[in-house]
């Protein structure tokens, strides 16, 4: 009788599972730095009867370096954090905060109206409320 080597393939899964969590981790990671300069800041996106909000953080950013538009169904947030122009190369230790420019775009739900849209930057999260059309709105139905 031949002796065959039984293979534990669960092994190779959590492998392959520890793989793709670091391909995604790396490509969705809210704080992280790509190649070309840019960074994502998180965003959290939750609902109300009333508005979609969304709040983003944007520590050490300012309101004239950052922009909310709402164009043709699409959320588009831009901005940029700068390296401060008082730290020289030669004595930086270390830096792990992401710089640069960044681009985050939401396709909006048909009940938003673009009218209906507030922002504000206060202590480093941008709040962003997409009020929501009237007709999207729940409307209480009297039963007789």
């Amino acid at each position: 009788m031949a002796i065959i080597r039984w293979w534990d393939t669960t092994g190779d899964i959590n492998n392959l599972h520890h793989h793709m969590n670091r391909i995604f981790g790396e490509t969705l990671d809210a704080s992280s730095t790509a190649d070309d300069g840019t960074w994502r800041p998180a965003v959290d996106i939750f609902e109300t009867e009333q508005e979609i909000v969304l709040k983003v953080e944007v520590p050490g950013l300012t309101t004239e370096q950052v922009n909310v538009e709402v164009d043709e169904g699409t959320l588009h947030l831009k901005g940029e954090r700068k390296i401060e122009k008082d730290v020289n190369e030669e004595n930086c230790h270390r830096i792990e905060r992401a710089y640069g420019c960044f681009h985050r775009a939401f396709i909006l739900p048909d009940s938003v109206d673009p009218e209906k849209v507030r922002a504000e930057l206060k202590d480093g999260v941008l709040d962003i409320r997409l009020g929501k059309r009237e007709q999207a709105k729940p409307k209480q139905i009297q039963v007789n």
